[in-house]
């Protein structure tokens, strides 16, 4: 019941994900990007998309996601089983500072609702804000250097929870090659409640031809297929939105992202430069962690189930 349920809100949100297509049309935002996309294009900053039909990273999403039943165990023996459904949003409005700097301000907010059929936690949800601020510089023709941090906070409906924040940020260099090939490198931190997570950023992305491109950027590695400008799909790596940490003793939450899933992504243009996108796979690398007095640090094993994503995204056109 609670895999239908979950899976009925997912398809529901599709559905009213479609219908807000028509709102794409209105002329003065339409304008507004027109006008900021030329502003970029008569700057030094470069985006090299080279031969690809894939389309531009999205400045702004919608987006539902359901997980299906996780079953976890901890060290001591106790079994935990529960399901996640997420909604979020996130929207980026870049900014000029001059030929070669640009600044990216945006906003976060997501709800997560925990089904705990199992375990010691009873039924709970989880709202979280975030402000992310990223900067980029394009350094020469060949070279451009990035940083963005985002305080990430998170507020649970257990009784005795309060506000728990974590922070993110990360910096990082891209070398392009050539139009087809180009290199980054870099790091990602996560600090804050629970445990804090660092890993090396770094990778390749090389456009085979027009339709294949190959997405060799650890730790999300994926291969894209665009046959056109209006399809695209995505088979790889994701960060897992179904791995939480736990404080049983304050009741206080926080994701954590050193987790993955690992599925199949389409993508079709509706209109204009808004792409309605799913995504299903397998969660193999993701848990509820406990911590506090009464389990401290554990290892866990965990199964690997399925999870479905709908996504209404806007990727800009550079072309």
């Amino acid at each position: 019941m609670t895999r239908l349920r979950g899976l009925g809100c997912v398809l529901g949100l599709a559905l009213l994900l479609a219908g807000a297509v028509s709102a794409s049309s209105d002329e003065e935002g339409a304008g507004y990007i027109r006008s900021t996309i030329e502003a970029f294009q008569q700057s030094d900053i470069r985006f090299q998309r080279g031969i690809t039909n894939a389309p531009f990273p999205p400045i702004a999403f919608l987006s539902a996601t359901t997980y299906g039943d996780v079953e976890v165990s901890t060290t001591d023996g106790q079994e935990l089983e529960y399901n996640v459904d997420r909604y979020s949003q996130m929207a980026g409005i870049p900014f000029l500072l001059g030929k070669r700097d640009a600044l990216l301000v945006g906003e976060y907010v997501s709800w997560s609702r925990f089904d705990v059929s199992a375990g010691a936690s009873e039924e709970f949800d989880v709202t979280s804000i975030g402000l992310p601020v990223g900067w980029f510089r394009q350094v020469n023709p060949d070279w451009q250097a990035a940083a963005f941090v985002m305080p990430l906070g998170h507020d649970s409906s257990l009784e005795g929870s309060g506000w728990t924040w974590q922070y993110l940020g990360g910096a990082f260099t891209r070398y392009v090659q050539n139009e087809q090939l180009w290199w980054a490198f870099g790091f990602y931190a996560d600090v804050g409640f629970g445990d804090d997570f660092y890993i090396p950023y770094i990778g390749a992305s090389w456009a085979i031809d027009e339709r294949w491109t190959l997405s060799a950027m650890m730790p999300w590695p994926a291969i894209i297929y665009a046959p056109n400008r209006r399809w695209m799909l995505r088979l790889g790596a994701a960060p897992s939105g179904a791995s939480w940490s736990l404080d049983l003793d304050r009741d206080d939450v926080a994701v954590n992202f050193d987790a993955w899933d690992l599925g199949l992504d389409v993508e079709y243009r509706v209109a204009g430069n808004v792409w309605l996108g799913a995504r299903t796979g397998v969660g193999g690398l993701r848990g509820l962690r406990l911590e506090g007095s009464a389990v401290e640090e554990p290892d866990v094993d965990f199964s690997a189930n399925y999870f479905l994503n709908v996504t209404l995204n806007y990727r800009p056109a550079l072309d």
